[in-house]
């Protein structure tokens, strides 16, 4: 008995730390948002790399930052050679778009929310990261002669374009064979308008290739990786409404999303939590009312495929968010 009142005494103890450190980790996201709104830290924070890291020159981070989108884009569609791709949310570099023009695409588009300086030194860096890399990242694939990363993409204009997405009308974009976006529909603030763009901006026959990572991210620190799902809305917009932290919508409300903008999704390279991590009766309201296999989900790659496109009909009504077609996805 003693014992055990001893143990419950020390788990006791546990979660008051635990406690005490959730609830300095959220006073300090909140200081965060709070300086975020502050226009000249707002401005300093910008110059710095948002998603991405500065380049050092490991073939890990290659891999993560410039290859990982090429080698998925082609794991799901086939070849990339010949074909017009937009990526949402490149980040702060155009490495990637290098790389899918290195493998053969006949155009690359990126679209983002703010459009940094893509011919910075920084970028530069990066490019000829990219081109002393290719070979051993991907041998028996020459390098095109006519691509040079000292030049990129400034000096080709006729096949990069860079879009402000707060300005473009995406219906005058145009079409693409390939949409894809990498670690980027975890933080849109509307998944709804995220599908249909999807679905707006690709070509009949096309394929949308988007990995979401539904993990921690700043919470990962914590054993139990659903943690932010405990917080309440306010207090999540509290810490993050300035700032570019993840959304909290999880896999069920990505699949009706992609449903509902005509779009028909196959999921690969799907992981999962492990469930015994999770405190699941700690989780807010409307998490707990969320399916199980929902909230396992770590990070998926949805594959999306336009319903009609066997019918040729065009969707850009159901893009635009009118009810799209009654068929099963």
């Amino acid at each position: 008995m003693r014992s055990a009142g001893i143990a419950a005494a020390c788990d006791g103890v546990g979660m008051e730390r635990l406690a005490l450190r959730i609830a300095r980790d959220v006073g300090h996201e909140t200081l965060a948002n709070v300086a975020m709104a502050v226009p000249a830290v707002r401005a300093r924070r910008l110059k710095r790399p948002r998603a991405g890291e500065r380049f050092d020159g490991t073939p890990q981070m290659l891999e993560r930052y410039a290859f990982q989108a090429l080698r998925g884009v082609e794991g799901a569609a086939g070849s990339i050679a010949g074909r017009d791709v937009v990526e949402f949310g490149p980040g702060d570099t155009l490495s990637a778009g290098l790389a899918m023009l290195a493998a053969g695409a006949s155009s690359y588009a990126a679209l983002d929310r703010f459009v940094p300086e893509y011919s910075s030194d920084g970028c530069r860096a990066w490019y000829h990261g990219v081109r002393a890399g290719w070979e051993a990242a991907f041998p028996g694939r020459p390098w095109p002669a006519d691509l040079d990363p000292a030049r990129f993409p400034d000096a080709y204009g006729d096949r990069v374009v860079t879009l402000d997405e707060s300005l473009a009308d995406l219906r005058d974009v145009g079409r693409f064979d390939i949409v894809t976006s990498w670690q980027v529909g975890e933080h849109v603030l509307d998944i709804e308008r995220f599908a249909r763009e999807t679905a707006l901006l690709l070509r009949a026959g096309g394929v949308a290739i988007h990995r979401v990572d539904f993990g921690p991210h700043s919470w990962q620190s914590y054993d139990d990786p659903l943690l932010m799902l405990r917080f309440p809305a306010l207090a999540w917009r509290a810490m993050g409404s300035n700032r570019g932290v993840p959304n909290r919508f999880r896999h069920d409300d990505f699949l009706r999303a992609w449903d509902a903008a005509g779009l028909a999704v196959t999921c690969q390279d799907m992981h999962r939590f492990d469930a015994s991590a999770i405190d699941f009766d700690k989780l807010g309201r409307r998490f707990r009312a969320t399916p199980r296999a929902a909230l396992l989900v770590r990070d998926v790659v949805y594959v999306c495929r336009r319903r009609d496109a066997a019918s040729g009909d065009d969707p850009a009504s159901a893009a635009r968010g009118a009810p799209a077609p009654e068929q099963t996805a």
